[in-house]
C-alpha cells in the first residue's frame, strides 16, 4: 500500500501515476477487508478507486473507451522539473509533522499498530508531495493519500473500542475526499481548457501581427 501510494506521488507520468493511485485504492480496501472492516472495503473499492479514479482520468482528458486522443487538453507528463535539493527541502517540514503526529499518536495509544503506522506513512509522503509538486493534479493526488492515512489512524484508534463511531467517520471523510477530488478535477479540466485558449489567442494575434 504505501509502495503504491508512493509510486502515485513521484511518477511523473501524469496517466500512470492516476493508474497507480486507482491500485493504491484497490489495496487500500484489501486492507480494509483484511482487518475485518468489509463495508469499508466495498465503499473504498466504489468510492475511492472507481469514482474517485474516473474523475482523476477525467481531468486529464483521458477516456479509456476511446484511445488517445489526437487532442489533448492536458499535458500528459509533468512539466515542472524537480531536483534533490528543493526535494529535501521540502521533506524537512513533512517530517517535522509526521514527528509531532507520531508523538501524539503514542501519547492517545496504549500501543501503535501496523493501521496506525501505516496511516502516519502515508500523511508523511502525502504531505511532502503536496508542498513539494506544483501540478494540481499532483497536489490532487496527494490530497486524496492524505486523507487515506488518516482514516487509517482513526479506524486504529477507535476501530475496536467503537467500529460503528470509526465506520461513520470514514465513510463521511470518503465522501468528503470524493466531492473534493471531483471539484478539483473539473477546476483542472477548466483552467487547462483555458490556457488552450489563450495560447491559441496569442498565436492568432502573432500571425496576424505578422
Amino acid at each position: 500500500m504505501v509502495a503504491l501510494a508512493a509510486s502515485a506521488l513521484l511518477d511523473r507520468q501524469l496517466v500512470r501515476a492516476c493508474s497507480w493511485f486507482v491500485a493504491f485504492a484497490v489495496s487500500v480496501a484489501l486492507t480494509w477487508w483484511s482487518v475485518g472492516f468489509a463495508w469499508l472495503a466495498l465503499l473504498e473499492l466504489l468510492l475511492g478507486a472507481l469514482l474517485t479514479g474516473a474523475f482523476l482520468f477525467h481531468a486529464l482528458d483521458v477516456k479509456l473507451w476511446a484511445g488517445v486522443p489526437r487532442r489533448r487538453l492536458v499535458r500528459w507528463r509533468d512539466p515542472v522539473p524537480l531536483t534533490w535539493r528543493r526535494g529535501l527541502l521540502r521533506l524537512l517540514p513533512a517530517l517535522a509533522v509526521l514527528a509531532m503526529l507520531g508523538m501524539a499518536l503514542v501519547s492517545l495509544a496504549d500501543s501503535t499498530g501496523p493501521l496506525q503506522v501505516s496511516g502516519l506513512v502515508l500523511i508523511g509522503l502525502g504531505l511532502w508531495a503536496f508542498v513539494l509538486h506544483r501540478h494540481l493534479l499532483r497536489r490532487l493526488l496527494a490530497f486524496n493519500i492524505i486523507g487515506t492515512g488518516i482514516f487509517l489512524i482513526l479506524m486504529g484508534l477507535v476501530g475496536e473500542q467503537h467500529p460503528a463511531a470509526g465506520h461513520g467517520l470514514v465513510v463521511t471523510g470518503l465522501l468528503v475526499a470524493l466531492f473534493g477530488t471531483a471539484l478539483g478535477a473539473l477546476l483542472i479540466r477548466r483552467l487547462s481548457a483555458l490556457e488552450v485558449r489563450s495560447a491559441h489567442c496569442a498565436a492568432g494575434a502573432e500571425r496576424g501581427g505578422a
